[in-house]
């Protein structure tokens, strides 16, 4: 009995990807089926985003109750999440289809994001001063390298000459790095969906 709970999972992994997989490289074999699976997949995460949702609040409702610190910020999160999902049910009723929360995210999410962004750019600026000490070969590198891209991208005379070589820096070196960086990646992201598959990693089965 526990091995059929184990296969039987690994068998509907198994038979899921390769139908994806199939409907993905070819043509009139399996036609539909990955754009049916990828329908189910977006109620479920729909599902799951309501549940989601519910057990937020029931934590933050639980804190509420229990007067426990930092009760403010879990009245701000409710009352926000209750105006954003009221404004957009009132606005889709009375035909202004999205409009009411376009405007919320407009005027009051998107100034809050560029200020919390602005703070981060100096906690950003003092991380990249503690890297850029020239402690050895390799930071000195950096650091001058970071120069000259950095005073290639101002517009003043004096540091002209450098627009070309800061240029060659960000089109040879920097691709190639972030080019590397992400063939790594796919390379990972392949291994680990291989492990799932083939049910090395199977404590979501479990």
């Amino acid at each position: 009995m526990q091995r059929l709970k184990l296969y039987m999972p690994l068998f509907v992994v198994l038979l899921t990807a390769l139908l994806v997989l199939v409907d993905f490289f070819t043509t009139g074999l399996v036609d539909g089926i990955g754009h049916a699976l990828a329908l189910w997949v977006s109620i479920i995460a729909g599902i799951l985003l309501l549940l989601g949702l519910g057990n937020i609040a029931r934590v933050h409702l639980g804190r509420l109750q229990k007067g426990e610190g930092g009760w403010p910020y879990s009245m701000a999160l409710l009352v926000s999440a209750v105006v954003v999902i009221g404004a957009g049910i009132v606005g889709r009723v009375a035909g202004y289809q999205d409009g009411v929360s376009n405007w919320i995210f407009q005027y009051i999410y998107q100034p809050l994001a560029t200020t919390l962004f602005s703070l981060l750019a100096f906690l950003l600026i003092s991380a990249a001063l503690r890297t850029l000490r020239i402690r050895g070969i390799e930071s000195a590198l950096l650091v001058i390298g970071a120069l000259v891209v950095l005073l290639g991208q101002v517009a003043f005379a004096p540091f002209s000459a450098l627009s070309s070589i800061s240029q060659w820096f960000q089109d040879y070196p920097v691709l190639g790095i972030i080019r590397g960086i992400l063939i790594g990646t796919a390379l990972g992201a392949i291994a680990t969906s291989l492990r799932y598959l083939l049910g090395v990693d199977n404590n979501y089965m479990r």
